[in-house]
């Protein structure tokens, strides 16, 4: 298992009192042929947020709302990416998506 962590700078620390809300993890395509990768996107707004990225199998490339899953070529299957939002006021929310490579 693989975990990234990034903080999100909005250049003014934001405002704490904004809540946090974990809209949606999309990826670009979730069905792979070994070789191939998809980009994750994670939509979520809130205070100081913090994006927390793991995988049952592959790697995460990149960091923040943003990655790159490359799964691993010997593990063909249903792998599930994992993304954890966290925000200043030590609030989270999670979502995943599954992937299936073939």
């Amino acid at each position: 298992m693989f975990f990234i962590a990034c903080e999100k700078d909005d250049g003014n620390g934001g405002d704490p009192s904004q809540q946090l809300v974990f809209e949606s993890l999309i990826a670009d395509r979730y069905t792979l042929v070994a070789g191939e990768s998809t980009r994750i996107i994670a939509t979520a707004t809130g205070y100081n947020l913090s994006y927390h990225w793991s995988a049952t199998a592959g790697d995460i490339l990149g960091s923040g709302a943003e990655v790159i899953y490359a799964p691993s070529p010997c593990h063909a299957g249903e792998n599930e990416i994992t993304c954890e939002v966290k925000d200043g006021n030590n609030n989270s929310q999670l979502k995943s998506v599954k992937i299936v490579v073939e």
